[in-house]
């Protein structure tokens, strides 16, 4: 089975990666980049994969679902769990719907369009990297997210990224969701079954993340 990874960004700046897991094997990373755009993004990752039928799922660092009204709760849970365990920047790593910057709004959606077009049973999770790392207990009061890379993943996924950008690192992390939501690994959960009214403009996604409650 074939999983991607994407984190969107600005020119350059937009992290993917191609990981693959066999079964007792885990999840090993084959290959990662950055691209200017969505569409070079899942172009590449996708040129890549001998047989699109190998892949099962993506994760992408980027709101897939909108709500009517309000905040969306599966937010506001996850930085009620940040606070809890010490981080700092929560309103910066999960941002409020109105604040997030255009690259991640605009291109996520782009890529999600994009990969659902070429593969149309692909299925989509929606991605938090940088928060992942504080609820899988890998970013700590002691270790922030800034110095986290490949190594401390290892436990998730083997291999290294071609370089030690941080959009590269994020891609992997996605990669790392798609996965855990289609083995449905311990833990984890799709949060977007909790949202109320939700405008999705690629439907239907998912939004897995570890929290047990």
């Amino acid at each position: 089975m074939i999983f991607l990874g994407f984190d969107p960004g600005g020119v350059h700046q937009f992290g993917w990666c191609v990981s693959e897991a066999k079964p007792g094997a885990g999840l090993k990373l084959l290959d990662s980049g950055v691209a200017d755009n969505a569409e070079a993004a899942v172009h590449t990752a996708l040129n890549n994969i001998k047989d699109l039928k190998d892949v099962s799922a993506a994760g992408i660092d980027s709101p897939l679902y909108w709500p009517i009204r309000g905040n969306r709760k599966a937010d506001v849970l996850i930085r009620d769990i940040m606070r809890q365990r010490g981080a700092r920047n929560v309103g910066g790593t999960v941002q409020s719907l109105n604040s997030l910057r255009g690259a991640c709004v605009a291109q996520g959606i782009i890529a999600a369009h994009l990969l659902r077009r070429r593969i149309p049973s692909i299925r989509i999770t929606e991605t938090h990297p940088k928060a992942l790392l504080w609820l899988i207990e890998i970013a700590t009061t002691e270790r922030r997210g800034s110095e986290i890379d490949m190594s401390h993943l290892k436990e998730l996924i083997a291999g290294e990224t071609k370089s030690k950008c941080e959009h590269e690192r994020d891609a992997v992390l996605g990669s790392i969701a798609a996965w855990a939501m289609v083995v449905a690994r311990p833990s984890w959960r799709d949060l977007f079954i909790g949202e109320e009214e939700s405008f999705v403009p690629v439907s239907p996604v998912e939004y897995w993340m570890p929290v047990a409650i």
